[in-house]
């Protein structure tokens, strides 16, 4: 085990800048922060919330697992939204 000498109190040396130019530089304030820029939305396409009962996601997430070749469960809901507007679209 290592022993060390107790810290010692660092001593601060007084500041060169007189009153008047430290209230000058409070008055002057800061810049405002800079959010990034939000992501550039794919052309054509929103983001939506789904909320699912858990039986149903239960449901959905067996039939994405038993589909050959994998899919994400992403691209099986939008099959489904497909299919019910190709459906209930009247022609």
């Amino acid at each position: 085990m290592a022993i060390a000498r107790k810290p010692t109190a660092r001593i601060v040396p007084p500041s060169s800048a007189s009153e008047r130019e430290i209230e000058a530089l409070i008055r002057k304030g800061g810049s405002v922060a800079v959010t990034p820029a939000a992501r550039p939305k794919a052309a054509g396409t929103a983001k939506v919330i789904l909320r699912l009962p858990d039986e149903m996601l239960a449901r959905v997430d067996a039939l994405v697992e038993a589909r050959s070749p994998k899919i994400p469960r992403h691209t099986w809901l939008l099959e489904a939204i497909l299919e019910k507007l190709e459906r209930e679209t009247p022609k």
